[in-house]
């Protein structure tokens, strides 16, 4: 063998010393190997520490976890205490490697009778284990007997990069597999020179991750392989092959010591192990050691020793194998290490059995003693999930039942469900539920809790965590409702005249909110007051000043796309016909407001216009003009277009109807997603816009209003445009977003900065122009109930939040690829995607699960590996949703360190996300 400073070779003759050189070579897997010279003399400089096991061996050496592994298998042993990582290695040493890897040692004949050809040059302490290597398929006659070297012992030729990648392959198992790819080509860049026989093996090598190749995107075939490099080709090989080694045990830490490390084994056994200062201990995604002290309780480990001594320990998860169940204390029996508790959905008590060593904490994290704990108090119950006593390590209080007094601002109010949200004077929020015999009071006087609205300041008391009382710090609001009589001259106060005929005056508060239908923003100086005054609702305040007034109706007459005949300006006097050419004048005054393009303008823009066969809106009440609208377009709902009478008729806001004409061989159609739309496509019952030509005679064009549902490719804040990824056909498209509005699923405005990519939105167009964007909120959970009488389906999402959707809101039910209205499409514990569709009708998905098989979980990563029914397969690995429930099928909570290899188990996924695991 030559190491790498190529000192002169030493030939091996002396069986002992080919023994001990063979011990000394490592089985592993082949990909530590671009760029390794570098990390070792990095980390060698940061740590002088040398290895326990082999002299030459520093601790951070790349290969360092490697060699160890396989030293406690007893895979390699080193010669002199020395392992020599650097030395190549040799075809003879590589194959008892590969013989002690697949623990195939006991098969081994001594029978001198075996011969291999002469001219097929072994050691002779390796001929027991290259004849065993023919035998096994290890090694292929037509391959390795062909054509020997006579100056080259077959033995003693160092093994290249290809051909320890056949051995390896061979070895963990794939060879089958390596046949079935063995004519595609690689992506090396050297590919060409990768030995025909030996491409499928590469192939598979690093389709199992066993090799990544050498640097400059090489594999280089025909290069050496040394000794830590074999050690760690092996040493991963071991993910893949199906090998047991009876030094190997894997199980749950139940405890570490200084000198102990007690195991419960897969077998459901108890071990227990001697370690000392020379047990190498690590974690399964990192190369580098750890210490015993970064080993966490209860998590899964590999330990690897000989007679109860432990010389390697891997954590190979850090979630540790415990499970948390939430329940409410009844009583308990401290004599009898015993709790009685009520589970959430359940009718009876459930015992729960502690330990003497079992910690019971309360809400602080104190340790208390059990006699300690409250009935109702809600708990946090930790128990193992590793052995078959499932032991209760922690009992936690959660919370207790709350008494206390509190003030604060109403933030939310559910009469209906008697929930309320308090924002607390120093800034907590907290929700409680409204007991049934709560008192409500403001000055002594009894209330309602209808009278609690959102901003109110209350002081409360809760009893057994139900708020038992309720005092306001302000009057509630009240209701006047009455048409407008009269306003005081400096607008300071409003009279109205009841239902009863009776007069109620009001002072105004400082700031009033007016609304109006069918008015942008309008003032205190657009109510109408009087013998035709507006029907109001005054809302008053707790201070009994009207804060807010809403017009429910007044007599407000319509004149849509009547044309002027004449407007008389020193009379304010303006003369229009209908298109029956009924006539009517009606008068202009310093109330009238004028609208052009949808925006109010002076009064001397439009009275300018004001010019015979002008068409404009008015609005008014008994001949006095409230508002004078320039037409230049009509926006509504189709009811019919006609094409022989070449008319379209639309129904406006104020549920009027307009007959408009157009010229069929000008009229454009703007419909998004149709460059070529004709008026026949529109359907009745569409919303659109009607835009004018110049002498407002006809309609020019038609803007469809259509609605879309995109999720988010991408966005630039900095240029203020979006790419929208359609979530139908998958097509991308970007949008400048310099006036559109952006809502948030509660309805609150949001800027491009709050979008994030993948998120779900609502996309409304106007022809092609898009004029708003919702985020549309996306979940999932378990159908709880459904009643096909009255269209209710009850829901649970994955965060224990309860909603119900009602077909007669608008519900479809989708099933693989047909949908349907009907609520009984859906059966109890369907589960189901839940979101908006582009027109605000809810979607239930329901959610197909896949049947695997569990392999492993990452714990760093965050991902669930399944078997793979065959190499091919490359969906075999998924992220975990942060929100990811794990349960048994009678729905009991499990954590992810319960789940064991080949269990069956159903998954469901939301965004391309496991959200669900059911355990089968």
């Amino acid at each position: 063998m030559h190491n790498n400073s190529s000192k002169p070779v030493r030939a091996v003759t002396s069986a002992i010393l080919a023994l001990s050189l063979t011990l000394s070579v490592v089985p592993a897997a082949l990909a530590a190997e671009a760029g390794q010279a570098g990390i070792n003399s990095t980390q060698n400089t940061a740590n002088s520490g040398i290895s326990p096991v082999f002299s030459d061996v520093k601790l951070g050496h790349w290969a360092e976890k490697h060699i160890h592994k396989l030293a406690a298998q007893g895979i390699l042993k080193g010669n002199n205490g020395k392992f020599r990582p650097g030395d190549d290695i040799t075809q003879q040493e590589a194959i008892a490697l590969a013989i002690r890897f697949m623990n195939l040692e006991g098969q081994l004949s001594n029978d001198e009778s075996v011969a291999l050809p002469a001219d097929f040059k072994v050691g002779n302490y390796f001929k027991p284990y290259i004849v065993l290597a023919f035998q096994k398929g290890l090694l292929d006659k037509n391959e390795e007997l062909k054509n020997p070297d006579p100056k080259k012992p077959w033995g003693d030729q160092k093994a290249s990069r290809e051909w320890i990648t056949k051995i390896l392959v061979r070895a963990v198992g794939k060879e089958s597999a390596a046949l079935e790819v063995k004519n595609k080509p690689t992506s090396f860049a050297d590919n060409s020179k990768i030995s025909a026989s030996a491409l499928g093996y590469v192939n598979v090598a690093l389709d199992l991750q066993l090799t990544t190749g050498m640097s400059n995107n090489k594999f280089e075939p025909q290069g050496n392989v040394n000794r830590a490099q074999i050690a760690t080709f092996f040493s991963r090989g071991e993910a893949i092959a199906n090998i047991t080694y009876s030094s190997v045990v894997a199980g749950i830490v139940g405890a570490v010591t200084d000198s102990e490390l007690r195991l419960y084994t897969e077998d459901n056994k108890w071990a227990n192990y001697r370690i000392d200062n020379k047990t190498m201990w690590y974690k399964a995604d990192n190369d580098k050691s750890i210490s015993a002290k970064d080993i966490p309780m209860y998590t899964k480990v590999r330990v690897i020793g000989q007679l109860g001594s432990a010389s390697y320990v891997e954590l190979l998860s850090t979630e540790q194998q415990v499970e948390t169940v939430q329940t409410t204390l009844k009583y308990a029996v401290p004599s009898e290490k015993k709790l009685y508790v009520k589970y959430s959905g359940r009718e009876d008590l459930d015992t729960v059995l502690y330990e003497g060593n079992t910690l019971i904490k309360d809400a602080s994290g104190a340790v208390i003693t059990t006699d300690k704990l409250t009935p109702d108090s809600e708990l946090t119950i930790t128990r193992e999930t590793f052995s078959k006593d499932r032991k209760v390590l922690e009992i936690q209080v959660k919370s207790g039942p709350v008494n206390k007094t509190g003030k604060g601002t109403i933030t939310s109010v559910d009469v209906n469900s008697r929930m309320v949200t308090i924002k607390l004077e120093q800034g907590d929020s907290e929700t409680y539920r409204i007991a049934e015999d709560v008192t409500v009071r403001y000055d002594n006087v009894l209330k309602d809790i209808k009278d609690l609205k959102v901003n109110d300041v209350i002081t409360f008391s809760v009893k057994n965590s139900a708020i038992s009382s309720i005092v306001m710090a302000t009057a509630p609001a009240t209701s006047v409702e009455g048409r407008v009589d009269s306003f005081s001259p400096n607008m300071t106060s409003i009279t109205v005249v009841k239902d009863n005929n009776k007069l109620e005056a009001k002072v105004l508060a400082s700031q009033v909110a007016v609304v109006i239908p069918g008015l942008i923003n309008p003032s205190l100086g657009e109510l109408i007051a009087g013998e035709y005054g507006d029907r109001v609702k005054l809302t008053v305040n707790g201070e009994d000043k009207v804060a807010r007034i809403e017009v429910l109706s007044r007599k407000v007459e319509n004149l849509y796309g009547v044309s002027v005949i004449g407007y008389d300006a020193a009379k304010k006097l303006l003369t229009v016909v209908d298109d029956k050419n009924t006539p009517y004048v009606v008068t202009l005054n310093d109330g009238t407001k004028y609208e052009f393009n949808g925006s109010e303008v002076p009064a001397s823009t439009i009275t300018s216009m004001l010019t015979s066969n002008r068409k404009v809106n008015v609005k008014h009440i008994n001949k006095k003009a409230l508002v004078v609208q320039y037409v230049y377009k009509y926006e509504g709902k189709l009811i019919v277009a006609s094409p022989s009478s070449r008319t379209i008729t639309l129904q406006l806001a104020n549920d009027d109807f307009v007959t408009l004409p157009y010229q069929s061989n000008t009229i454009g159609i703007e419909m998004y997603g149709n460059s070529s739309a004709k008026i026949t496509d529109i359907k009745n019952g569409d919303f659109v816009t009607a835009m004018l030509s110049g002498d407002q005679n006809s309609v020019m064009s038609l803007s469809v209003r259509s609605y879309h549902q995109f999720e988010v490719a991408s966005l630039n804040t900095s240029t203020n445009r979006i790419t929208l990824r359609n979530a139908t056909n998958r097509q991308v498209e970007e949008f400048s977003l310099s006036s559109t509005p952006i809502y948030g699923v509660n309805n609150e405005k949001l800027t491009l900065s709050n979008l994030n990519a993948n998120d779900v939105l609502n996309a409304v167009f106007d022809g092609r122009s898009l004029v708003e964007l919702r985020k549309v909120a996306v979940t999932a959970g378990r159908v709880e109930s459904v009643d096909t009488t009255n269209g209710i389906v009850v829901v649970k999402d994955y965060n224990g939040q309860t909603t119900s959707h009602q077909s007669a809101s608008g519900l479809t039910v989708i099933l693989d690829t047909t949908s349907t209205t009907a609520v009984g499409a859906l059966k109890v514990g369907d589960r189901v995607e839940v979101r908006k569709d582009a027109k605000n009708g809810t979607n239930l998905k329901v959610l197909a699960g896949r049947k695997h098989d569990f392999w492993k979980y990452d714990a760093g990563a965050k991902q669930l590996y399944v078997k793979r029914s065959s190499l091919s397969d490359t969906e075999y690995y998924w992220t975990l949703n942060a929100n990811v429930v794990i349960r048994n099928t009678t729905g009991e909570t499990l954590s992810i360190s319960s789940l064991k290899s080949d269990d069956k188990i159903v998954l469901y996924f939301l965004n391309g996300q496991i959200i669900e695991i059911e355990k089968q």
